[in-house]
């Protein structure tokens, strides 16, 4: 009987690939939190109606994405070509940028939705195929530093992405995105070419075992860290969600303008290569000690911390200098649970819809973050005065500290090995 069969990449050239893969697929979707979603906005319904016109976009997005991510994640497991999880990387890659085109030059506020929902989904293909192939390719023991590298991936392409946008602060937005998607293509592509992933999927009667939904999200009673590891992301997600109402931060409490705003990015820009090194940091050194759960912990309590200095924060400095502790603080996070993540897969044949459940938790903080921000921000003005945002940012602190907590359940890398 013909059995699934991998033609494994070489180590370095996997890394490489997937790092350009993710890297360029993240960005993107990141970077349009930095200002350009806000600003194309703005450019549709005016500064009045803005932060009520983003936290709608937010959340309709958000909520469809949830749903349709792990669909994303089913499919890529049981797309059966010859090219393997490299079909996605290139055809995420071009769905995304014609959804990236339909959200740039979108005429109303529904049309752009419907861009920015394509463009997270067909991105998101590209970054679960290339997360895929780590439980798939590589060693259990090298899962800490693969993921520092993976960690370090988005943030050095969102660093890049900031010092340009700043650099080119005077640039229409439309002539921002347009640059982002044909990078990201070039990235996405480059990633398909350097993977080697032939799949051979056995005989008919083996793909007709299981229907395609059976067993959609793992047993919780089987699979108890699963769900764990899945609200530690989802209560960090949380937190780092709110980051995406910097933009409007600064133009409530500081009046900045747009290529003011676009300068302050510039600026807090290498603030990520803390992001980068920590990552690289915590997740060579958790692989070292075998031990993953306290950096997990501690770098979720430092986010708590910086979302106190945002709320309290009286000038512009302060709050770049939060992003620097930030960066810091989620890179280390970013890298260790990944590989936390990796460990606990319930199975590697399953691994893109796991990993892309998983992924939910960004969406899915998105969603909360914009429908709420509105409402706690009116109801920080009437319970603390001021614009609003001290309330919404010692919220965010608390999901911060709940994200450090629920990773306690979840076994250690020394209890596994037997």
């Amino acid at each position: 009987m013909e059995s699934r069969v991998f033609e494994k990449t070489p180590f370095g050239r996997l890394l490489l690939g997937a790092v350009l893969g993710l890297g360029t697929s993240i960005a993107p979707l990141v970077l349009l939190g930095f200002g350009l979603a806000q600003f194309n906005i703005i450019r549709l319904v005016g500064n009045a109606s803005a932060t009520a016109v983003y936290g709608m976009v937010g959340g309709i997005s958000g909520v469809a994405i949830v749903i349709m991510s792990p669909l994303g994640g089913v499919i890529a497991d049981k797309t059966k070509v010859r090219f393997g999880r490299r079909f996605w990387m290139v055809a995420g890659s071009i769905g995304g940028a014609l959804s990236m085109l339909t959200f740039t030059y979108a005429p109303n506020v529904p049309v752009l939705v419907v861009g920015y929902i394509l463009a997270n989904f067909f991105y998101g293909l590209v970054t679960l195929s290339c997360y895929a192939v780590v439980p798939e390719q590589v060693d259990p023991e090298k899962f800490g530093r693969v993921s520092g590298l993976f960690g370090a991936a988005a943030p050095a392409c969102v660093m890049i992405g900031q010092a340009v946008l700043g650099v080119f602060a005077a640039v229409p937005v439309q002539q921002k995105l347009l640059a982002i998607l044909i990078i990201q293509v070039v990235g996405g592509i480059s990633a398909a070419l350097l993977i080697k992933d032939k799949q051979y999927t056995g005989n008919k009667e083996e793909k007709n075992k299981g229907r395609l939904f059976d067993n959609f999200y793992p047993s919780i009673k089987k699979y108890p860290e699963f769900t764990w590891a899945l609200l530690t992301k989802l209560f960090i997600n949380v937190t780092n969600a709110g980051l995406s109402m910097l933009t409007l931060f600064y133009i409530t409490r500081f009046h900045l303008g747009e290529a003011d705003i676009f300068k302050v990015m510039a600026y807090q820009s290498p603030s990520i290569m803390l992001m980068v090194v920590s990552g690289i940091f915590g997740g060579f050194i958790s692989d070292k000690i075998k031990k993953q759960k306290p950096f997990v912990m501690l770098a979720a309590l430092i986010t708590g911390i910086c979302m106190i200095a945002f709320a309290f924060s009286g000038s512009v400095s302060w709050v770049i200098m939060g992003n620097f502790a930030f960066n810091f603080g989620f890179g280390m996070y970013t890298a260790v649970d990944n590989a936390m993540v990796n460990r606990i897969l319930p199975s590697k044949e399953d691994a893109g819809k796991h990993i892309a459940i998983m992924n939910t938790t960004v969406n899915l903080s998105s969603a909360f973050v914009t429908f709420l921000a509105p409402m706690l921000i009116t109801l920080g003005v009437k319970t603390l005065g001021g614009d609003g945002y001290t309330l919404f940012f010692l919220v965010l602190a608390v999901f911060s500290v709940l994200s450090a907590l629920v990773v306690m359940p979840i076994p250690e890398v020394a209890k596994d090995n037997k």
